[in-house]
Parts: C-alpha cells; sequence; structure tokens
C-alpha cells in the first residue's frame, strides 16, 4: 500500500510538471506542443502495453471494430473529447487561466459524483449532499459576482464526465482504453504534421528543443505508468482520495511558477467549492479507514 501510495503521489507530481512543460517549449503555438506530445509519448504508451501484457485486449478491441464498425465511430468520439482535455491543459498555463483550470480539475470529483447520480442511479450520500451543495453556492457567487463562469472551467468539470460515461459505454478501461485514444489522437497529429509541418520546420524543432521534446514524451508515459501501477496496487477508496493530490499541485504551479493570483472577487467562490472538495475528501478518508479496520478484523 505505501508502494502504491508513493507512486500516486510520484504521477501526480509529473502531471503537475507537465502542466507548466508548456512554457519551456515557447514559442511553439498550442497545437504544435499538443502533437509533440503525442507524437513522442504514443510509442511509449506501447511500451506500456508490452509490460502490462495488454495486447490480447488490444487484438480484442480491433476484432470489435470489425465485427461492429460503429464502435469506431465512438472511440474516435472518444479520442475528439480527451483532444479537447489535453488542449487545454497545454492552453491554459501559457495564457494565464491555470487556475481557472485547475479549479475544473477540484470539481471533477462533484460533477462525476453528480453524473452517477443523473446516469446510473447511483445514491449521494450525506456528506456528498453537503459537498454538492457547497460547490453549487461557489458556483452561483461566481457567476453572480463576475456575471460568467470560466468556460475552461466549466469544460474540465463537464467535459470529462462526458469522456468517462463515454468510455464505459463503449467498455474500454484501463491501459486499453488509454491506447484506443492515443492512437486515433496520434494518427491526427500525424496528418496534421504532415498537411502543415515542413521536415525543415521539425528538424528545427528537434534541434532546438534536442532535450525537452523527447523529455515531454518520456515524462508522460512515466506518469501513465506510475498511475496504472497505483490503481493496481491501492483501494479503489484511497486510489480515488488521493485523486485530490493532483489539483492542488496544479493550483501551486499556477501561483507559484506561472505567477497567478486569486482576486478578491473569486476567493468566496473558491472557497466554498475547495470547502466542497474538502467534504468529499472527508468521506473518502472515513471509508478508507473504515476499510483498513475491516481488513484487519479479517
Amino acid at each position: 500500500m505505501i508502494k502504491g501510495v508513493v507512486l500516486s503521489i510520484l504521477a501526480s507530481c509529473l502531471f503537475g510538471l507537465l502542466y507548466y512543460y508548456p512554457v519551456l517549449l515557447q514559442p511553439l503555438p498550442v497545437v504544435d506542443i499538443f502533437c509533440w506530445r503525442l507524437l513522442t509519448s504514443f510509442p511509449a504508451i506501447v511500451v506500456l502495453v508490452f509490460i502490462e501484457h495488454q495486447w490480447p485486449a488490444i487484438g480484442a478491441l480491433f476484432k470489435r471494430i470489425r465485427e461492429q464498425p460503429m464502435i469506431l465511430a465512438g472511440l474516435i468520439f472518444s479520442s475528439l473529447l480527451l483532444t479537447i482535455q489535453m488542449l487545454i491543459f497545454i492552453w491554459a498555463p501559457l495564457n494565464g487561466h491555470g487556475l481557472s483550470a485547475s479549479l475544473g480539475y477540484f470539481l471533477l470529483p462533484l460533477t462525476m459524483v453528480i453524473s452517477g447520480q443523473i446516469f446510473y442511479q447511483e445514491k449521494l450520500s450525506f456528506l456528498q449532499k453537503i459537498a454538492v451543495c457547497l460547490a453549487a453556492i461557489g458556483v452561483a457567487v461566481e457567476i453572480y459576482t463576475t456575471g460568467a463562469f470560466s468556460w475552461e472551467t466549466a469544460v474540465v468539470a463537464l467535459g470529462y464526465p462526458i469522456y468517462f460515461i463515454t468510455r464505459r459505454k463503449l467498455q474500454i478501461e484501463g491501459i486499453c482504453g488509454t491506447f484506443s485514444d492515443f492512437f486515433f489522437i496520434f494518427i491526427g497529429c500525424v496528418i496534421y504534421f504532415a498537411f502543415n509541418y515542413p521536415f525543415s520546420q521539425i528538424v528545427r524543432d528537434i534541434t532546438h528543443f534536442h532535450i525537452f521534446i523527447p523529455m515531454l514524451g518520456i515524462i508522460t508515459a512515466i506518469a501513465f505508468a506510475m498511475y496504472f501501477l497505483a490503481r493496481r496496487l491501492l483501494p479503489l477508496g484511497l486510489f480515488g482520495l488521493l485523486g485530490y493530490v493532483e489539483p492542488v499541485l496544479l493550483t501551486l504551479v499556477s501561483v507559484l511558477f506561472l505567477h497567478e493570483s486569486i482576486s478578491a472577487q473569486h476567493i468566496i467562490s473558491y472557497g466554498f467549492i475547495w470547502l466542497s472538495v474538502c467534504v468529499l475528501a472527508l468521506e473518502g478518508t472515513i471509508f478508507v479507514l473504515r476499510a483498513i479496520k475491516r481488513k484487519r478484523i479479517k
């Protein structure tokens, strides 16, 4: 369990590093950085599939595509949803919206809980109801004080539930689903480079960023490898609880390294949202402690 906790935290730290990484690749445009990330990380994902002995699952997925061609449309739609999220992950810190995007990741556990209730009739616990109410107050205060709710926050908080629901509908999870999404995005990036990126530009990018571009793919692959290994080693409740580490780190990166600040008009609304996350974290802690206690009794 200790190994799993360490791996989960290290994975979150690497994702936090990736949040700052686009700054190191300036003045490359967002789309170019995104394509370089996919082109360098997809081969590493393939290696990860080998290590995890997941090729039979990948083969079964392609067999499903042959037998049910309509699944292909769903897989492409899933990859498009992930593309949007990954582009925001790059665009936000480069354009002074790192805090807004990180707030979306704070809201994500709440929107996942609400999605579970709406689409799968999952009942909310007492603490979850409190968390949802606090988050709703925070959003209402934000809209009242600023006249709007940050679109990047909304896209992250609402887009990922749609993405996960799509993957659940398609019955692709874990490394198999990640491989599928990265595979289709990889093809899109190759097409983009073929039509918009002359070979001389590719050489200039690699020459100028000869360390940063390869490391972009390596860090992404290592982060995913740690994430999947931690999920296998940890109880589901504890793994979910450690998921709150990443948005905290994204906020710290935005404030400490991207030099963003929380304005006075955002303090109250952000406070309610962060408080709601604390309530969910409290529930997760109680769940994990009870699970550990039951295991010791057995």
